[in-house]
């Protein structure tokens, strides 16, 4: 939504600053009869096209620079917490969810904090081998799901725009090894 009032205010900085008398007339004249711009007022008005093409490009650069900027942001919250030993609980299955015991968690937790955290976006793409949620002492949680829509390991957090695949062969072993279709 940013990059569209981006692009927006970007083009009417434009049109002010290029066609002074048009914005002009579009904005005042149209009101008036026989009405002419004053040449501090022709002036003024391409000025403030010039501060809104400013504007406009700040915008975009901004608008174009936070979303990667916010996912690896998460990715670096994600890792911090599980360095602060902030998690309670790693639990895998939907019906009767298994609790990994504290060595499961413990042995899950470092190959994660091993492992490269690679946002992807899985769109409409649902399905997985299996699933779980990674449960911290805040009482936060978010979605692992075992070999979905990358084929791997993945994080579903709701506070991210994104997607991650951990990018860990010994992990996605050791989840096929222990818990894979139950």
């Amino acid at each position: 939504m940013t990059g569209i009032i981006s692009v927006l205010v970007l083009l009417t900085g434009l049109i002010m600053a290029i066609w002074p008398y048009f914005a002009w007339y579009i904005r005042l004249g149209w009101k008036f009869k026989d009405a002419e711009p004053s040449d501090l007022a022709l002036s003024t008005g391409r000025i403030s096209g010039i501060v809104l093409v400013i504007v406009g490009f700040i915008l975009i650069v901004s608008s174009c620079s936070t979303g990667s900027g916010a996912d690896s942001k998460w990715a670096e919250q994600f890792k911090e917490k599980l360095d602060a030993g902030q998690v309670k609980e790693i639990s895998i299955g939907m019906i009767n969810p298994t609790i990994l015991s504290e060595e499961e968690k413990n042995t899950v937790i470092q190959m994660i904090q091993d492992a490269e955290l690679r946002p992807f976006d899985a769109g409409d793409v649902f399905g997985s081998n299996n699933a779980g949620k990674i449960t911290f002492t805040d009482e936060t949680s978010l979605d692992i799901v075992i070999f979905g829509p990358s084929g791997g390991i993945e994080l579903h957090p709701k506070a991210a725009e994104k997607e991650y695949e951990i990018m860990s062969e010994e992990l996605k072993n050791w989840f096929h090894t222990n818990y894979s279709d139950q």
